[in-house]
């Protein structure tokens, strides 16, 4: 009996040694429903059939590196699963050498294919680099390299580039100064006109007006009256007041704010059109919408 039970504690022993082994070495395999249970959409910003860069989203897992490869793949020109309409900026064959992450900066290290972007869209290659990949978690600043070496400029046109880049980059610009007295920029999220995503457009203007309130009369006049870019937030609505912390942007608004076709709500598309707007324009995540001092709404960016 003696040997037996020896026998039996070798053999269990042994088979657990087995199975983590094979853990280990083959996490792929043996998970494969939880990573397909972690598949969501993603945030990613592409270029649409106008020109913009527009906000969209593609299917990944939540798994950081996974979100990581799956936005550079998105990006390269030759992607066939992209929504109907979008296209990438990176060049064709451009493959994303390493990675790191250091507090809140991601550095991105591309093979030298970066470098064959078109004049006409190396622009768009650095805004949609910059706005999608700050989208991921922990990310707000991105570092460029190119077989190693920082990209400090744009490759054709040799404007300089920061020594990192952030939302302030601005992204779809339009400049509108007549000085350099009272600059600022601003952006803002637009609806494509079928109302089917979100185009965000930086201003770069001569204003003395709050950057919020640039935001909402933008909203309401749509100022630059392009036919490709819509909203829905009403003429009538005015500002009555708002507050903001690092944490949290408060706005209080007229009752206008409030659609009476849709029973008296916040329109979905108001309340991420004004939250896209003030997240890229003073990085605050978190936006609570009042009416005449009453909270109706709130949003919160997943990140």
């Amino acid at each position: 009996m003696i040997k037996l039970f020896t026998f039996r504690k070798i053999a269990i022993s042994t088979l657990l040694l087995l199975v983590a082994f094979l853990l280990y070495n083959y996490p792929e395999e043996l998970n494969e429903d939880v990573t397909i249970k972690d598949n969501t959409m993603i945030n990613i910003y592409l270029v649409d059939f106008n020109g913009y860069v527009a906000m969209t989203k593609v299917a990944s897992s939540l798994n950081f590196e996974d979100a990581l490869y799956t936005i550079i793949d998105s990006l390269t020109i030759g992607n066939d699963n992209l929504p109907d309409g979008f296209s990438g900026v990176l060049p064709e064959n451009t493959k994303l050498l390493s990675y790191s992450l250091d507090g809140d900066l991601l550095k991105v290290n591309f093979s030298k294919e970066l470098l064959n972007v078109s004049i006409d869209t190396e622009e768009d290659m650095i805004e949609s680099l910059v706005y999608s990949l700050t989208l991921l978690e922990n990310v707000d600043k991105v570092m460029i390299f190119v077989e190693g070496d920082k990209l400090n400029e744009l490759p054709n046109s040799h404007r300089r580039l920061d020594l990192y880049l952030d939302r302030n980059y601005g992204i779809n610009k339009i400049v509108d100064i007549s000085s350099l007295s009272s600059t600022k920029m601003v952006t803002v999220y637009y609806l494509d006109n079928s109302d089917s995503y979100y185009i965000p457009v930086s201003y770069v203007v001569n204003d003395t007006q709050d950057k919020i309130q640039i935001i909402v009369n933008s909203l309401k006049t749509n100022k630059f009256n392009s036919s490709n870019l819509s909203s829905h937030l009403d003429y009538q609505v005015e500002l009555m007041n708002y507050e903001a912390t690092e944490e949290e942007f408060l706005l209080n608004f007229n009752d206008s704010l409030l659609d009476s076709i849709y029973d008296g709500e916040l329109k979905e598309e108001v309340k991420y059109a004004l939250s896209y707007s003030i997240y890229d324009t003073f990085g605050i995540e978190s936006v609570v919408f009042e009416v005449n001092s009453n909270k109706i709404d709130e949003f919160v960016l997943a990140k």
